[in-house]
């Protein structure tokens, strides 16, 4: 056999992933079904190297989403994104340093994304006219201009992350962000990760992860009006986020795969959004190939409460069933979603039911 060669540098390398889905709520009365909602979102992406150390990351994100209803009248949005831009320069896997646009990481879910773990909706994005997601903060699509200095020691079983982000702006203070990992049973090398491997592996995962910015928690400035002559005048407070997870799977041989998941955040500062949230999902993955693929149920809850409302928390239920196809490359979701979402009204929370279809699929 002819000897096999790495590919010359430079080189470039290039990917696109997908996600499509219908989901069946009522807008104005989130207890029924009778509305319909599409969503598409694509991530087109490119990558290369310039040396064995020095290389680079560009992409670009399509968001298609639109309301049909006979009742009411139709709402499509339509938006495109930059992703990630930014320079990496890889000197050894404990010790890396990215430069740029990228994602902002304290939480285990941001460098998997919606693509790397299982239930179709990302944890924290309550469906409804909520204020913000429970969710770290970030720019737009979780990314943020900035620096960041990364590794994985013991081949991926120690991984830390550490960065400061949101540069474009030199009038505001920087946000600083970071994680602690400790991957036992399997390591996890490299930048991103899955929250879910589908019994490709045994996982034994721990987190902790937190961020901080001067006057980072912000009460916009309201201008005056008929009915608040005075207005609002803006106002800071310093902010500030904590976060804990462990992450467990483990293969039964013949029976399946069980998949456990579980964590907690919580925020300070007077002008956020939320004070604490939780969620936990459990799941199993059957062996046996039906078909092209495998069958996997999934359960998750989440509940969080709204800054200053502590007696009326919002929670989800979602219950979905998966048909894997090439595992994690293509998947077919169905589910049901039982929320009662707090908006901070009087009235306060309100349930709501949700169908919804979803596929998903990958360039491997």
């Amino acid at each position: 056999m002819p000897p096999q060669f790495p590919p010359a540098l430079p080189s470039i390398d290039y990917g696109v992933r997908m996600r499509t889905g219908l989901r069946f709520q009522d807008g104005p009365n989130p207890k029924k079904f009778n509305d319909v909602a599409g969503q598409i979102d694509t991530d087109i992406y490119f990558s290369g190297a310039i040396t064995r150390f020095v290389k680079w990351q560009a992409g670009v994100t399509v968001n298609y989403s639109g309301n049909y209803s006979a009742t009411a009248p139709q709402a499509q949005t339509a938006t495109v994104l930059p992703l990630d831009l930014l320079a990496r320069f890889e000197l050894m896997p404990e010790l890396n340093f990215y430069l740029g646009r990228m994602i902002v990481v304290a939480d285990r879910f941001t460098p998997s994304g919606p693509w790397g773990m299982d239930e179709f909706f990302y944890p924290g994005v309550f469906t409804g006219p909520l204020t913000a997601a429970a969710v770290q903060k970030s720019g737009t699509t979780g990314r943020d201009v900035g620096a960041n200095i990364w590794g994985a020691l013991l081949g991926g079983t120690i991984k830390y992350y550490l960065g400061a982000y949101q540069f474009h702006d030199p009038a505001i203070s920087p946000l600083y962000s970071g994680r602690l990992q400790v991957s036992l049973l399997s390591p996890e090398p490299g930048f991103y990760q899955r929250t879910t491997y589908y019994g490709s592996k045994d996982l034994l995962s721990f987190g902790i992860g937190g961020q901080y910015q001067k006057d980072g928690s912000v009460r916009a400035a309201v201008a005056p009006s008929m009915a608040n002559p005075m207005g609002v005048a803006a106002a800071f407070d310093n902010y500030a986020f904590l976060t804990a997870d462990i992450n467990f799977e483990k293969r039964f041989g013949d029976a399946g795969t069980l998949s456990i998941y579980g964590a907690f955040q919580n925020w300070w500062g007077d002008y956020r959004a939320w004070k604490n949230f939780f969620h936990a999902s459990i799941g199993w993955t059957f062996p046996q190939v039906i078909g092209i693929g495998k069958l996997r149920p999934n359960v998750r809850y989440q509940q969080g409460v709204l800054n200053g409302n502590d007696l009326d928390p919002s929670s989800t239920i979602d219950v979905q069933l998966s048909y894997l196809m090439m595992d994690w490359f293509a998947r077919f979701n169905i589910g049901y979603r039982h929320t009662t979402v707090n908006r901070g009204l009087p009235t306060g929370a309100e349930p709501g039911n949700m169908l919804w279809f979803g596929l998903v699929y990958a360039d491997p």
